[in-house]
């Protein structure tokens, strides 16, 4: 009867509380701690929840939750079908949650909405508030409203504040004795601290007196990591004398997981100092995998051991889950799997990628190669015939009896690249369809001839970001970087170029050279150490979703510091034509718009950023020109080419919102080239902007690229430059590039350090 009762108070209390708003999301963040507020990951809306599993959580008039429901469409569902690493560990598929002044009490109901215990064996939780507002306590009780254990043997939680980001915690059980984290994690007091978002970033087992103190283990702080999702993508295990160790209940140095678009983790694994995987002794296992549909379902999940080889687990290989195709929400059966399925598969993309072609037609597409490239205008200004003829006939000599197309463009990507011309290039797209999971898991930056990881590497936490990558599968960096400058089309060879090209576009050249493997060993040392480390990854992971940021960002942006005074406008390209969506007509209204809203704001200082801009149409730049002149200017060179193209040789002023009178500056780099580094050659001959950075890879002289036809068999595709074109200003050297009024090299510690020293120069002059 007391049972009966305290429901029917509670769901009273739930009924005249109505929800002031409502939110949707995919997952909860990871909670390790009952202080963490519960919060969402990964937002929907209301359209997008009707579709897939999903977290609503409904909060009241002054913002507090007060209820948090798992479902799919209108159905209450199963915490377990999300898979792990969710912050849902002390909740149900319904959590309805009620205030007083200075309390909280939560209270778990089914997927049938009725009374149950969360997941943590308890059916009611009760927080305790001070008087500001911060939880202090929390005490679990029965359904008969007794004092309870949960599953860790905790009865009570309590919590001091240390200061607003850090929290003392301590835990007893219904006896009063003191107890530890978890039964099998003997971090005993706990130091919390967070963020200022309220992100758990470490859990620091700590004396009387605050110190840091070794568990049994020897380990004292548990470090979490975070990906801009807020998933949980690594953590680490230091001792406290805050050195990387082997300990915890997992008897490993920590661990990694990665994540699906939608926030499902698809792979939860432990490793060793050196961030290779090691053996999670609770679980005996190197690494769990997991599947999900579209909907969000867990429907696979199998364990590994450290050399990629599936395990069995009381002689199951995989467990799989299948769900009602007409009604999703309800499992209907869970099928095990006692031997490795699909063992013997090949994969077809690789195989596919490695096709070999036969001398005969190798032999045909290399000569059509040569001819196209006799349609060049200016096809020995930059090799003479002699070196090219000894060139073409090393290069034919490496044609075997049979060939991939990776081997064949070996063979005649130096020879392209020997014109050096930029725009007469020979291109092998199969890159750009070949899935991203096949890619090497890394984003470049090339320094002194060294390469380093500018990203970082989720699958081995110790390659973090700034790590210097000695070897890929065996070949050393500096042989790659020199290797992959033969293939690169540079005006005059220019080295800015190749160096500006490979931080953008290592991927595309690296694989067009080497190709694609089903593992890429990686020998690296990790930032700030000389410690040397070899790890390998594999392409059956999870793909790497790091490029998509890259790709994504906007092609035109405008940035604009008002207490700098200064307007920042970034121009990823100048690629705007007189077809698609973002054409010649956006790109200037785009700049029209940037133009009015500095005089409107009466900006007096505008950064043009140029980095990484690699041309595109002139008539771009001309009508940014248009902008900072307060004259008509020259632009082409009046000769029998430009008029042949009846192009205008001269640019005129714009009359609204000319911002010839503020101080501009044009921010530069050895990408910059072909239209960009004509135009950059307008400007420093007209003194229109205080050009600061880096020589461009471009000059004032260009051959334009028109497409020729593919290779035949290969169908590697062909670029050819046409007659050259060159701006209207005393001619220059044609091998060097746009030399900056003020030269500032980018260094690998400014961009670890985010400290973009051009910025900085601007915003101080």
């Amino acid at each position: 009867m007391k049972h009966i009762l305290l429901t029917i108070v509670f769901l009273l209390c739930g009924l005249s509380i109505k929800a002031q708003n409502t939110k949707y999301f995919k997952h909860l963040i990871f909670r390790e701690t009952p202080y963490s507020e519960t919060k969402g990951r990964i937002p929907l809306t209301k359209e997008e929840a009707q579709n897939v599993n999903h977290f609503k959580l409904s909060y009241d008039s002054v913002n507090r939750l007060i209820l948090v429901e798992y479902k799919y469409t209108q159905h209450l569902i199963g915490l377990n079908r999300g898979g792990i690493l969710d912050g849902k560990r002390a909740l149900a598929p319904k959590t309805q949650i009620n205030y007083t002044k200075n309390t909280e009490t939560r209270m778990f109901f089914d997927v049938d909405n009725k009374p149950t215990t969360n997941g943590m064996g308890v059916f009611k939780e009760v927080y305790l508030y001070n008087k500001n507002g911060k939880r202090i306590d929390l005490k679990f009780y029965d359904k008969n409203g007794k004092p309870i254990n949960n599953s860790w043997n905790i009865f009570e939680y309590t919590w001091k504040h240390i200061n607003s980001n850090t929290v003392l915690e301590k835990r007893k059980d219904v006896k009063g004795g003191s107890v530890p984290m978890r039964p099998y994690y003997k971090f005993y007091n706990v130091l919390y601290k967070f963020n200022d978002n309220g992100i758990l970033l470490s859990m620091n087992n700590v004396d009387d007196k605050l110190k840091l103190a070794n568990d049994d283990t020897g380990i004292a702080i548990d470090k979490a990591i975070y990906d801009k999702d807020n998933n949980l993508v690594s953590f680490t295990f230091f001792n406290a004398q805050n050195k990387a160790v082997v300990g915890s209940f997992l008897g490993t140095a920590g661990g990694f997981a990665t994540y699906d678009d939608n926030g499902n983790c698809l792979k939860y694994a432990t490793v060793g100092v050196d961030g290779n995987y090691k053996i999670n002794k609770r679980s005996n296992d190197a690494y769990s995998k997991y599947k999900f549909d579209s909907i969000g379902n867990l429907i696979e999940r199998s364990n590994y051991d450290p050399n990629n080889k599936i395990l069995k687990r009381r002689g199951v290989t995989s467990v799989k889950y299948i769900y009602d195709k007409d009604n999703p929400a309800k499992l209907l059966k869970t099928e095990l799997y006692h031997t490795k399925p699909n063992e013997t598969v090949k994969d077809s993309i690789l195989l596919n990628l490695n096709t070999k072609i036969g001398k005969e037609k190798l032999t045909e597409d290399f000569n059509q190669l040569l001819e196209t490239l006799k349609e060049h205008s200016s096809q020995f200004e930059f090799i003479d015939t002699t070196s090219y003829g000894k060139l073409v006939k090393i290069q034919e000599n490496k044609l075997k009896d049979s060939m991939t197309v990776k081997e064949f463009y070996q063979v005649v990507s130096p020879i392209v690249a020997s014109l050096g011309c930029l725009h007469t290039r020979i291109v092998d797209n199969r890159f750009f369809r070949t899935p991203p999971k096949y890619w090497l898991p890394l984003i470049v930056w090339f320094q002194d001839d060294r390469m380093y990881a500018i990203n970082n590497r989720v699958e081995n936490i110790e390659m973090n970001v700034g790590s210097e990558i000695l070897e890929v599968n065996g070949i050393s960096s500096s042989d790659i970087y020199k290797t992959l400058k033969t293939t690169i089309s540079a005006d005059a060879f220019n080295q800015q170029f190749y160096r500006g090209d490979l931080n953008v576009n290592f991927l595309y050249y690296y694989h067009s050279f080497y190709g694609f493997d089903s593992e890429y060993k990686i020998k690296f040392k990790p930032y700030t150490s000389e410690e040397v480390i070899t790890t390998s990854f594999f392409i059956d992971e999870p793909a790497p979703n790091y490029k998509v940021e890259i790709n994504n960002k906007p092609r035109l942006g405008v940035d604009i510091k008002k207490e700098k005074n200064t307007a920042i406008i970034k121009i990823k390209n100048f690629s705007y034509f007189p077809r698609g969506r973002q054409n010649i007509d956006f790109f200037k209204e785009t700049i029209d718009g940037y133009m009015k809203k500095m005089k409107d704001k009466n900006i007096s200082k505008v950064a043009f950023d140029l980095r990484g801009n690699r041309g595109g149409n002139p008539e771009c730049t001309k009508y940014l020109l248009s902008y900072i002149i307060d004259k008509e200017i020259n632009f082409y060179e009046d000769n029998d080419l430009n008029k042949r193209r009846n192009r205008p040789i001269t640019v005129k002023p714009k009359t609204t919102n000319n911002i010839n009178d503020s101080n501009i500056y044009m921010i530069t780099d050895g990408r910059c080239a072909s239209a960009t580094a004509q135009m950059l050659a307008v400007v420093k001959h007209n003194t229109l902007a205080t050009i600061i950075g880096e020589e461009t890879g471009g000059t004032y002289s260009t051959h334009p690229g028109r497409r020729a036809t593919a290779l035949k068999n290969t169908k590697l595709a062909l670029q050819i430059g046409t007659e050259r074109e060159s701006v209207n200003i005393p001619k220059l050297a044609l091998d060097q590039g746009i030399i900056p009024d003020k030269k500032i090299t980018v260094k690998l510690d400014n961009l670890l350090n985010k400290n973009d020293v051009l910025l900085k120069y601007i915003f101080n002059n």
